[in-house]
């Protein structure tokens, strides 16, 4: 709005200084009474109510004192312009899709896919085809017959947002799938199982068979059908290592490997279970308990000597029986480990000697971990099982909770990552808040082939 004045400087400072945003302009023709009614009335809604009383009761007189100088002055030589701030109304924003995606994105008719969504600032979300109204965020399971692309549509009073995945769906192909089920030993000759587990007829095919890593023979496949499986040997190899029986103290043993399709003359529908291996004479065994006496012992509060006592403050270990109780230094998250090397007397000097371990094929650590009957443990304790790495540094497996339950619970690790490999075992126990009863033992620990 406009007002006019003989001071447009003089009367644009005191409007300032009531907070409204003036700029001079140019002089123009308006109502004087309408514009200073309109000035009024927005100065009336700035003043306390005190002084609105007052303005109110005074208003006519000083709207007659206005009107008299206007007069006086005739054209106002300046104007001024009032601009009256106006608030500003928040505009409504559409959602927003922050993920769509399905995993996996491609698959085989049969297999399933899932759809994870999340949206904020929707009143409504719908995914189609087929799958329709929907929470914020979410998952389902799909399994699509053909190749689909899913649409999310999120929805407020502003509009919709919309996301797009799709999901790859191709046919089932017709494979055939070459295993070997079984290897034994009859006399001198080395006798297999090959089955094809395909769903399609195999092609001729090679077979061979591994002894310790070096290959020893080849047999000539004829196709199978689906589902076939047959008795077959090598015809030009006999067994050349000696009995299998076991008739000294000398651990003997062969890693008898035999795999279908060696040179990838068939297509099948899996290519990494062609190979069966097998462990033939007597089997590698580590023993613990046999070979405590001779770990290297140590708990948080130092270094440990054998033989020693369970109620040594400091931590211990001793047999029991076929088991070897470990009990970690009684202190809230104490802690004891044994390091289990080769051990082995000198031929020179019959002293006890010690070398890494190599791990074999197929080998786990097995064992049976509980509390004594009469033994009450606050908290329970942490085992594991564990080994060297090639820098010296301790690497535990999977570690898991023991209570004084009354029950012996098995505690297996695969060791297939370590075959081949040169290292020093680790059994590891540990406290938790409490150390009060927390000596636990490991029933017959040993490292074992399959």
């Amino acid at each position: 709005m406009r007002f006019v004045t003989d001071n447009p400087v003089k009367t644009a400072n005191v409007l300032r200084s009531h907070g409204y945003s003036v700029h001079e302009t140019e002089v123009i023709a308006v109502s004087m009474l309408t514009v200073y009614t309109e000035i009024d009335n927005e100065w009336l809604a700035d003043y306390n109510a005190k002084e609105r009383a007052d303005m109110e009761k005074n208003r006519w007189q000083k709207t007659l004192i206005l009107l008299s100088l206007v007069l006086m002055v005739g054209l106002a030589s300046g104007c001024i312009t009032i601009t009256v701030p106006k608030k500003s109304v928040p505009q409504a924003t559409v959602p927003i899709v922050n993920s769509f995606a399905a995993s996996p994105v491609k698959i085989t008719a049969g297999q399933r896919t899932t759809l994870t969504w999340d949206v904020s600032g929707a009143t409504t979300v719908t995914i189609q085809p087929e799958i329709g109204g929907v929470g914020a965020s979410g998952s389902v399971q799909l399994a699509p017959p053909v190749t689909t692309t899913y649409i999310l549509t999120a929805t407020n009073a502003a509009g919709s947002t919309h996301g797009l995945v799709t999901v790859t769906v191709t046919k089932e192909m017709s494979r055939p799938d070459l295993v070997i089920t079984d290897i034994w030993l009859e006399g001198k000759k080395v006798y297999y199982k090959i089955k094809n587990e395909g769903n399609a007829s195999s092609k001729p095919s090679r077979t061979q068979m591994y002894v310790n890593n070096l290959m020893k023979a080849t047999e000539f496949e004829d196709p199978l059908a689906a589902g076939q499986e047959k008795i077959t040997s090598f015809s030009n190899f006999g067994w050349e290592y000696g009995s299998l029986e076991v008739f000294s103290t000398q651990i003997v043993t062969y890693n008898v490997k035999v795999c279908a399709d060696m040179n990838n003359e068939v297509e099948e529908a899996d290519e990494s279970n062609n190979c069966l291996i097998q462990i033939w004479g007597q089997k590698y065994s580590y023993d613990f308990v046999k070979n405590a006496h001779l770990a290297k012992w140590r708990s948080n509060a130092g270094e440990l000597k054998w033989p020693m006592v369970s109620y040594d403050k400091k931590g211990a270990a001793y047999r029991l029986y076929d088991a070897l109780v470990l009990c970690p230094e009684q202190a809230g998250k104490g802690w004891i480990v044994g390091r289990f090397a080769d051990f082995y007397d000198d031929p020179e000097t019959h002293a006890a000697r010690s070398r890494l371990i190599e791990v074999p094929e197929k080998a786990k650590f097995t064992a049976k971990v509980g509390f004594e009957p009469n033994v009450r443990s606050t908290d329970g304790v942490r085992v594991a099982f564990g080994y060297l790495d090639a820098t010296g540094s301790m690497v535990l497996f999977p570690m898991m909770d023991v209570y004084s339950d009354g029950a012996l619970h098995p505690y297996e690790v695969d060791l297939g990552s370590l075959a081949g490999k040169k290292t020093e075992f680790v059994l590891w126990v540990e406290a938790k808040d409490s150390p009060e009863g927390d000596c636990v033992k490991w029933v017959e620990p040993k490292v074992v082939q399959e």
